[in-house]
């Protein structure tokens, strides 16, 4: 870590190291500093849910890019660099620019890390010539300091949502019990126009009750627009268009995720030419990102296949298998490490039976993470093959005389964007 981003790290943490749910700290912030949020009459789009919420905010900006639209967006959490949660049309904020804006708050003992970088972002964008504003939501929705600083925006989209979180879904303060409360935590504030992606059968439901107080449109995956799959291709479909998506994206569940921009940028009125453009070649660091050369491949072989995913959940390995599933390399392998704040075992589960061997090391500069022996005992109660090694490294040379093998890296978007960053 560069000097300046230790500088960084300490004005985030200034007196505050615990996240804090609620929006009376940062509402009183951003009176107090006079911010104003209409942003020059730019389009916001908001995204929450549980996953692909930065998959879908990557695609449909991809799109916005083709139809020659400015745009900035924040993300979280970031993998090499904490520049990279504020972007604006395909760069990331610089250090230095970081550091300044987040002067304005470092004193600030009452707000979280998250609270500051999200006041810091409102800065960012407040003298920029945008066309649009994209806010990705971090842990719930009702309570997320990003509803702040964007109250009112033109369109939200709720991602797939399910279990995540676990260690700060359950506190004496906010004690979240079941699925049906994590739905209205995400879904019953929203009062925008509002996209739904694919959603499993009980959370539709769930979702549907908490819009009934939203009077503006909401648009439905399968109902009002879907993925349409024949063989090995994929199709677009709504009642007015039907057509055939090309993308260099892999696996079912990111496809999912295409239809869902596409739907908001035909709604748009953005041409189909122009769409068809945006979603051919997209970059999704660490969401099954075939890693091709770099010093992760040292000790492999040129056919052997090593795939960077920061899936975290069980809603997300589920989908990594389907993906898994149609790579021909007969030996694969897995490469393990997790934050505390996850499921171990709902994670590991759909891995059974799907890899020769998973191996668990403990990530690095991480103080909250899951042991790797405790990682191994979740798998032995699952009667999966494991074994903890010292790192990487050890694993690659365990497996060096393997040919034409799969690797995959997963776990935590932590550990894929620390290993990627030394790439």
């Amino acid at each position: 870590m560069s000097k300046k981003s230790r500088e960084i790290e300490k004005l985030l943490t200034f007196n505050q190291h615990k996240i804090r749910l609620g929006l009376g700290r940062i509402n009183k912030e951003i009176k107090k500093l006079g911010l104003n949020t209409k942003y020059n009459n730019a389009k916001i789009c908001t995204v929450n849910g549980t996953s692909a919420k930065n998959s879908i905010i990557q695609i449909f900006k991809n799109i916005l890019i083709k139809n020659k639209k400015n745009y900035a967006a924040t993300f979280s959490p970031h993998l090499v660099s904490i520049t990279e949660r504020f972007e604006y049309n395909k760069k990331f904020i610089r250090l230095n620019s970081l550091k300044k804006i987040l002067a304005k708050t470092a004193n600030k003992k009452n707000l979280t890390p998250f609270e500051k970088l999200t006041i810091s972002f409102a800065f960012f964008i407040k003298n920029l010539k945008l066309d649009w504003i994209i806010g990705e939501y971090g842990l719930f929705g009702r309570l997320d300091a990003i509803r702040a600083i964007f109250p009112n925006p033109n369109i939200h989209i709720i991602t797939p949502i399910s279990w995540d979180h676990i260690n700060w879904t359950k506190t004496k303060k906010f004690n979240l019990k079941t699925l049906k409360e994590i739905v209205y935590e995400k879904t019953s504030f929203i009062r925008s126009k509002v996209y739904i992606a694919k959603q499993p059968h009980t959370v539709l439901k769930l979702i549907k009750k908490n819009l009934k107080e939203n009077k503006n449109e909401k648009i439905f995956y399968g109902k009002d627009f879907k993925l349409i799959k024949k063989s090995s291709n994929y199709f677009y479909k709504d009642k007015n268009n039907f057509f055939k998506i090309r993308s260099n994206l892999i696996g079912d569940h990111m496809y999912e995720n295409i239809v869902v921009a596409i739907k908001i940028a035909l709604d748009l009125k953005i041409s189909i030419n122009q769409i068809k453009s945006g979603i051919k070649k997209i970059d999704i660091p660490c969401r099954m990102q075939f890693v091709k050369k770099g010093k992760l491949r040292k000790g492999l072989n040129k056919k052997d296949i090593l795939l960077l995913d920061g899936a975290h959940n069980n809603q997300q390995s589920s989908q990594i298998i389907k993906t898994i599933n149609k790579l021909k390399n007969k030996n694969k392998f897995c490469v393990v490490s997790m934050i505390n704040t996850k499921d171990p075992y709902s994670f590991l589960r759909p891995f059974k039976k799907k890899f020769k061997k998973i191996y668990f090391i403990n990530m690095e500069r991480q103080r909250n993470v899951i042991p790797k022996t405790e990682l191994k005992r979740v798998a032995d109660q699952l009667n999966i093959k494991a074994e903890v090694a010292d790192d990487f490294n050890e694993i690659k040379k365990k497996l060096f005389n393997y040919r034409s093998k799969c690797l995959l890296i997963t776990g935590s978007l932590y550990f894929v964007g620390n290993l990627l960053g030394k790439n």
